[in-house]
């Protein structure tokens, strides 16, 4: 899926696009009528959720997903900005990596490497390397919740989704997580709309066929339609070119060795968390911009014919973009992809350079 494809933001035909503008009504509405307003901490939420992306964006999924149904998209996405806020993603993303267990991440059971041959990430599960009960739930789940949003920070335009790849090699009933499985499905059909693109299950035992018999229900007839079983990887090479897979899947790449934070990784990390002033006045820009986009898209939404408001839209939307990635450095930090060059935030180093020199004056 990319944002040229029909129902994207660059390919909406009238019925879409009227979808959409009742969609920010009904949003804005509940933002700012004192009858209706949801909590404030649901508002800031919703921007922080919507990060380097247009909103636009983030709005279309949950329409798509509920078939252009306003109300369920309206209900389902603010059930998300609920659940982000009550899980605690913000928390966890400015925490980054030292909020998970190294041990974990350092199994390789799920990263992300490459692309696939229209430019999606390509997410490698191992399930060999999952044993039930080998780590807590909930650090389980956090490294769960931490790779779909480093997924989002891996995607670039035209792409809107990933491609999974479910390497089912030296599987056994010790790695079929039932409990896991279940938050992974309700995360990606409740939480992650659309952002599923294709799923490959390769080399798959004969023992797995019962347990696809147990999860198969659990899909959406979508979700499931995407997914594909291979056991000849010359099948999985007319996806993806084999210079983008790991040598254990026969491709050229080196397999997965995480890089954990350097020492001045975490010293920018202590800066930013110290620079409570920095912190304030970047999330006061971000919450101003954040107020004139909605101004904007309200008029807009409304139909109000003002000169230029397309364009102004657009320029507000720059702008809030801009405005979070001046947050950025305070509410998320460096990873494993930073280190290995597959995400380039140059605003990490920028500010930490700032903090320095004002230090100094």
């Amino acid at each position: 899926m990319s944002t040229n494809d029909p129902g994207h933001i660059n390919n909406l035909d009238k019925n879409q696009l009227d979808a959409l503008k009742g969609f920010w009504l009904m949003l804005i509405k509940s933002i700012r009528d004192s009858e209706n307003k949801i909590d404030p901490m649901y508002e800031i939420e919703i921007f922080l959720a919507s990060g380097y992306d247009n909103p636009d964006m983030i709005l279309l999924r949950w329409l798509r997903a509920r078939k252009w149904n306003i109300n369920g998209a309206f209900q389902q996405f603010i059930d998300t900005i609920k659940w982000r806020h009550e899980w605690g993603v913000k928390e966890l993303l400015a925490k980054g990596e030292t909020d998970l267990c190294s041990e974990e991440i350092q199994t390789g059971k799920s990263y992300f490497m490459g692309h696939d041959k229209v430019g999606r990430p390509i997410n490698y599960v191992s399930v060999k390397d999952h044993i039930k009960g080998q780590f807590p739930l909930e650090s389980t789940e956090k490294l769960t919740v931490f790779t779909m949003e480093i997924g989002r920070k891996l995607l670039h335009s035209p792409n809107e989704s990933v491609t999974v790849i479910f390497d089912m090699t030296g599987f056994g009933l010790k790695n079929m997580d039932y409990p896991h499985l279940k938050f992974l499905i309700h995360l990606l059909q409740n939480y992650y709309p659309e952002s599923f693109a294709l799923g490959f299950i390769i080399n798959a035992p004969w023992i797995f066929n019962g347990c696809w018999y147990i999860i198969k229900p659990w899909l959406d007839p979508v979700v499931e339609s995407k997914i594909h079983f291979i056991n000849n990887l010359d099948d999985l090479f007319q996806y993806i070119d084999p210079s983008m897979l790991p040598k254990q899947l026969n491709g050229t790449q080196t397999n997965f060795n995480y890089i954990p934070p350097t020492d001045q990784d975490l010293i920018m990390l202590n800066t930013f968390q110290n620079d409570k002033q920095g912190k304030i006045i970047a999330e006061e820009t971000h919450r101003k911009a954040a107020q004139k986009y909605l101004d904007i898209t309200q008029k807009w939404a409304q139909g109000d014919q003002i000169d230029n408001l397309i364009e102004e839209r657009t320029k507000v939307t720059k702008e809030l973009r801009d405005a979070f990635e001046q947050l950025t450095p305070y509410v998320n930090t460096k990873t494993h992809y930073h280190r290995s060059g597959a995400i380039h935030e140059p605003i990490f180093d920028i500010t930490y350079q700032r903090i320095k020199e004002n230090r100094k004056q």
